[in-house]
């Protein structure tokens, strides 16, 4: 995923934290690697760590587009789901970039536009 790194918001000497834009809407994320630049356009990995669970913090949408906003510590994610393996490793689909998120199968069927509220995602740099 294209990102362009708004501002540094925290850099301490183990974890640096950025707001950032995407095409998809603006967020906060711990930035793995290198402290970035402002203003600099960055390709990354987004990884959400949150275990999904339907009805709790992954709810089918009502939208049809992908978004990304944050909001008081949380990553609200509109994405669409498009897979979900027998082993719970589900795929969400973000504009062009694919996100592997753990969840249970549950009897919607794909693919599907789901919204997801995530404490855990991290930006790792695919061009470092």
């Amino acid at each position: 995923m294209n990102i362009t790194i708004k501002s540094i918001i925290k850099n301490s000497t183990d974890k640096i934290f950025v707001e950032y834009s995407t095409p998809y809407g603006d967020g906060v994320s711990e930035f793995i690697g290198s402290t970035p630049e402002e203003n600099q356009s960055y390709d990354v990995e987004l990884n959400i760590d949150d275990d999904f669970i339907w009805g709790e913090n992954l709810t089918p949408s009502t939208k049809n587009a992908a978004s990304i906003h944050f909001d008081l510590g949380k990553s609200y994610i509109t994405a669409e789901l498009i897979a979900i393996e027998d082993d719970d490793c589900g795929a969400l689909k973000i504009g062009n970039s694919i996100s592997l998120v753990s969840i249970k199968k549950n009897h919607h069927d794909l693919p599907l536009f789901v919204d997801i509220i995530s404490k855990k995602v991290s930006l790792h740099p695919t061009n470092i």
